[in-house]
């Protein structure tokens, strides 16, 4: 499966693109919906899934869009019974347009696309709802609880940052190196984040 990061919106967000055999899978769909289509047309697929790490108005935007061209959204229960969608959040004053939650992830759940398996890892923090999304047991789509040497901001609403350090832990407590793709910034490692992120030994 290939994966291509598109960076959109105003947070200048990570919004990951894998196609495979014509089929697509969306990962945070910041923003700018009408690009996203188009990339993934010249890549000659159609969006079947969308995966949303955690429900703040820079990972959701363009989730409408694609669900109204046949999109399943996947995302926490939790952060989606949170999102205003008229003011997101109550605090960043940026609408985002309704979508209806198909697939309410939880940590453990697994599902298959395409023949690759993604796994789930509630890691609340950032906000209380936030996962991860493991693939094949090599990649971690980590939204905004990991980036490269550091993490998720926790003075939004609703964030805390005792639960996202025994998230941390949950990360770290994984038992190989993994690539690390992260809502915002660069791609990284698990191992190198371990050694090297000022966070990893709170």
């Amino acid at each position: 499966m290939d994966i291509y990061t598109l960076v959109l919106g105003c947070c200048a967000t990570n919004t990951y693109v894998l196609v495979e055999n014509g089929r697509a899978v969306v990962v945070d769909p910041a923003d700018e919906a009408e690009r996203i289509c188009s990339f993934v047309a010249r890549k000659q697929a159609i969006v079947e899934q969308v995966l949303i790490t955690h429900g703040h108005f820079d990972h959701i935007k363009a989730a409408r869009e694609l669900q109204k061209c046949g999109a399943e959204i996947y995302m926490s229960g939790t952060d989606y019974g949170l999102v205003d969608f008229g003011n997101v959040n109550s605090v960043f004053g940026a609408p985002s347009d309704r979508f209806v939650l198909d697939v309410e992830v939880r940590d453990g759940h697994e599902f298959e696309i395409s023949g690759h398996i993604f796994k789930v890892l509630e890691t609340p923090g950032h906000t209380v709802g936030s996962v991860c999304y493991i693939m094949d047991d090599g990649i971690i789509f980590s939204g905004d609880t990991l980036f490269k040497l550091g993490v998720g901001r926790t003075d939004f609403p609703h964030g805390n940052f005792s639960e996202l350090k025994r998230s941390l832990k949950k990360l770290f407590a994984l038992s190989h190196d993994y690539r690390v793709l992260p809502g915002h910034g660069c791609e990284t490692s698990l191992y190198f984040e371990k050694h090297n992120n000022a966070y990893a030994n709170y």
